[in-house]
């Protein structure tokens, strides 16, 4: 019954945690079900019952008020461990922030036990037997608490403590990456996996869960990265290593599709669809291959099903990228001004944004953006390359050739850019002795010089991007 099983898996935390009071690194921080939880949690039971019956039989055969005392403090200690075994679970785990908690008491009760002991068992010619016993007790607490404070004091170290212990922690993985993806410290993910791998190498145990994870995690760092191939490769062994495990099969699937193999990165979404995965996840991917194969009416209502299912940034933002494909901009600027507004830093959020203004022929608007994703993100070779074109189509030559210089200059292997460069008439190899900052006029149409004589087509704008280009 699953009531059974919940006390079976609360007894056994509870038994965990006081044992982590007593020595907080002898166990890992927050521990996985047991495999035989029913066996295990009725070991914990009567590990609790035993240790609440020799207190009250200590108590009584000593018949001391000193006694007593520490037994009704070993009994405080363990309702205590029952009540913060109860409160540091799910979200608010791991176990470990309990130990304070339940450490106060179960060492006040040793401490007293101990006393009690000494003046019932040492000689009078202990003068002070009471105190020495009691202070010996509680200078081992302090010494074990102490030691284990750097541990006790942050969650994300035990975490890491957690994945140390139990290379099949995948929950711990999660936990210290989902802040980075939270923050968009998607940079930071790479170092994540890093570490993973030396605590679980993957030549070491080439089948562990949580080599896998690791591998996964490092594919989708990969990705952010631009990095496709390597992406792709991390997420194959992933997938090969580790079947069974379905959050590495939206990893796959998203490499597939980034690395232009839409029909199998559809095929993978669907499957592990199927199978019960992630829906988020994999409907971001399964929308993601559909895009790149064309079918961007399909991939817009996948986007739309990733963000209901709790997908986020990433769906949110190629959802916006979809639409204005469509031609639909408002939909677009519905879509991906709540990014901008929760973070003013979002690059690719700005730089969509400023792509529908440039589409709605709005130069200020589109300046703008284009500069503000630049701030954000100088990588953006987009941005770059649009804000060159829109300068130029303006008849601020002179900026649009600052804007090709800088393009060359950071993207010298980009095609674009000596495409770019004939059509703005940007000499190649020359120094731009009289280059601009990228904060010029903001003027509006009116009042910009006349636009030169154009002897080749205008380039049409880069695309919008999906937040996996």
């Amino acid at each position: 019954m699953p009531w059974l099983a919940e006390l079976a898996l609360h007894l056994c935390r509870a038994l965990h945690l006081l044992v982590l009071a007593v020595a907080p690194t002898w166990l890992s921080p927050e521990p996985l079900p047991a495999g035989a939880l029913a066996l295990s949690g009725a070991l914990s039971a009567a590990a609790l019952a035993a240790a609440l019956g020799l207190s009250a039989w200590f108590a009584a055969r000593l018949d001391t008020r000193l006694a007593r005392n520490g037994a009704a403090l070993l009994w405080i200690a363990i309702a205590t461990s029952l009540a913060a075994t109860l409160y540091y679970r799910g979200p608010r785990a791991p176990l470990a922030q309990g130990v304070v908690f339940v450490a106060l008491p179960l060492w006040a009760a040793l401490a007293t036990l101990a006393a009690a002991a000494a003046e019932r068992w040492l000689g009078s010619s202990f003068k002070h037997r009471r105190m020495g016993a009691a202070i010996v007790v509680i200078g081992l607490g302090v010494v074990q608490l102490n030691g284990a404070a750097p541990l006790l004091g942050s969650r994300e170290r035990m975490w890491w403590a957690a994945l140390r212990r139990d290379g099949a922690h995948l929950r711990a993985i999660d936990e210290l990456a989902r802040p980075l993806r939270e923050r968009r410290k998607l940079d930071d993910l790479d170092g994540v996996a890093a570490r993973c791998l030396r605590m679980h190498p993957a030549a070491a145990a080439p089948a562990a869960p949580a080599t896998c994870a690791c591998l996964a995690l490092r594919a989708e760092a990969r990705l952010h990265a631009r990095n496709a191939g390597a992406a792709l490769r991390d997420a194959e062994s992933a997938r090969e290593r580790c079947p069974e495990q379905r959050s590495t099969r939206a990893v796959l699937a998203e490499a597939l599709a980034v690395a232009g193999r839409p029909e199998r990165a559809e095929a993978e979404a669907r499957a592990a669809l199927e199978e019960g995965g992630d829906p988020s996840r994999l409907r971001y991917a399964l929308a993601l291959a559909l895009e790149r194969a064309g079918r961007l009416a399909e991939a817009r209502a996948e986007a739309d099903r990733a963000i209901d299912a709790g997908a986020g940034r990433k769906a949110q933002l190629l959802a916006g990228a979809l639409a204005i494909l469509a031609g639909d901009l408002d939909g677009a600027k519905a879509r991906l001004t709540p990014l901008a507004e929760q973070d003013p830093s979002d690059a690719e959020a700005l730089y969509n944004l400023a792509l529908i203004a440039d589409k709605r022929g709005d130069y200020n608007g589109a300046r703008q953006g284009y500069l503000a994703a630049l701030k954000a993100d100088p990588r953006s070779a987009d941005a770059r390359y649009n804000l060159a074109l829109l300068t130029f189509r303006a008849g601020i030559v002179e900026e649009s050739r600052h804007h090709v210089r800088k393009f060359l200059d950071a993207f010298p292997d980009d095609p674009r850019g000596s495409q770019l460069a004939q059509t703005t008439g940007t000499p190649l190899g020359k120094a731009d002795k009289a280059d601009k900052t990228d904060k010029t006029d903001t003027t509006n149409g009116a009042t910009l010089p006349g636009r030169p004589g154009a002897r080749r087509p205008l380039q049409e704008p880069a695309a919008a991007s999906s937040g996996s280009r």
